[in-house]
């Protein structure tokens, strides 16, 4: 069983979103798109013919190509009701019940058809006679093979196709509608994956039409079909393409912010260090690691999320709790980060010393420079005022 650089590459990005779901079991999204590529796998020749292999003999061509087209029909329906929950704004990775994902009325119809094209399917193979159905039913998948003299045959082939056209075409849209509410680098992969399925649609009608006109007894140049193996060639490097570039991107944004956490996390140290030693009580996390998860903790992208949220949490409460010495050395909240570094120096040995502060009321010091503050910029200034720290000493 020779399997092919692309059904290889499938393999590989079937196997990596299905880590990915193991990782994150609560995201219906990422459900949704996996069952999607099982059952695409699933429609490949090398697979029903391993599954026949693995079954002994029990599984017949006819049994086997049967597998195969409902596979690729609900697959294809996965795929479309992936892209349409996601182009209406869905929120998958919500465990609530409230946000669970609503499914809009054409998907139920849509998903009704699906089921209505394996029924008929079903009965077009039942109606075949089992000692024809290894030669109407091609396990090569070319319909200049197949028996398409038979009606059972050619009905078989026809439903299938038409739902394909019309499922790849549907995916193909609403891809597109998804990718324009996205980041410029997940539409440019969304619009990849809509190409690959315009090229699965265009090569099924392709097909249609080869099989209409042979059941038909009309004359049909091989090429027809031949074009349409091609775009299917095409159109799955484009697709796999796509979707590829849609995780490279969400794996380099989440790497870009792994590495600005971890920048932050490492100069807001000298800050830090002299507030926990002033307050060493209101450290938010008191416990104890083993010795051998320590080097996983510097990688791991949770734990480098959350010691960052730790650490800057922990520099703003104790620039709070100081605020009474800062203002009794006479801190000046709009001076800048040299300044105040020194103010915070000062006011850390004054307390040191014992002094009581002759007021309580807080002081604001590495505020955020604009009225629309937000959490990054507040790490920023106390991100400024560790560096001045560092640079006086």
């Amino acid at each position: 069983m020779a399997v092919t650089p692309t059904e290889m590459l499938e393999l590989v990005m079937t196997g990596w979103f299905g880590y990915r779901l193991a990782r994150s079991p609560r995201d219906r999204g990422l459900w949704v798109i996996v069952v999607a590529l099982v059952l695409l796998l699933l429609g490949e020749a090398f697979m029903i013919t391993a599954l026949r292999a693995l079954s002994d003999g029990a599984i017949t061509p006819g049994v086997g190509k049967l597998i195969q087209n409902c596979a690729l029909a609900l697959g294809f329906y996965a795929v479309m009701l992936f892209f349409l929950l996601s182009a209406s704004g869905t929120r998958y990775a919500s465990g609530r019940a409230e946000e669970r994902p609503r499914v809009p009325l054409r998907g139920w119809w849509d998903g009704a058809a699906a089921v209505a094209v394996c029924v008929v399917l079903s009965l077009s193979m039942a109606t075949t006679p089992a000692r024809l159905q290894a030669g109407a039913y091609p396990a090569s998948g070319r319909l200049q093979e197949a028996a398409l003299d038979r009606p059972e045959v050619v009905v078989f082939y026809a439903v299938a196709l038409v739902y394909f056209t019309y499922s790849c075409s549907a995916a193909a849209v609403w891809a597109v509608r998804y990718g324009r509410e996205s980041s410029s680098r997940v539409r440019f992969g969304l619009r990849l994956a809509a190409a690959g399925m315009v090229l699965f649609g265009l090569a099924s009608a392709g097909r249609g039409l080869y099989v209409a006109a042979a059941g038909l007894g009309l004359a049909v140049p091989d090429t027809l079909a031949t074009s349409a193996t091609s775009l299917i060639e095409l159109g799955a490097v484009l697709w796999i393409s796509g979707l590829l570039a849609v995780g490279i991107a969400a794996r380099w944004a989440t790497l870009r912010v792994w590495l600005h956490h971890r920048r932050q996390y490492r100069a807001l140290r000298p800050l830090w260090e002299r507030m926990h030693r002033a307050f060493p009580e209101d450290a938010l996390d008191h416990t104890r690691r083993e010795p051998g998860q320590l080097w996983r903790d510097r990688f791991s992208a949770a734990q480098v999320h959350r010691a960052f949220w730790r650490r800057a949490i922990e520099c703003r409460d104790g620039l709070s709790k100081l605020s009474p010495w800062l203002r009794d050395v006479g801190c000046d909240p709009e001076a800048g980060p040299s300044e105040q570094a020194d103010a915070v120096r000062r006011a850390l040995e004054l307390r040191a010393s014992g002094h009581t502060p002759s007021s309580s009321a807080p002081l604001l010091v590495a505020a955020p420079t604009t009225t629309a503050a937000t959490v990054d910029t507040d790490v920023s200034q106390l991100v400024r005022l560790a560096q001045a720290l560092d640079a006086h000493d």
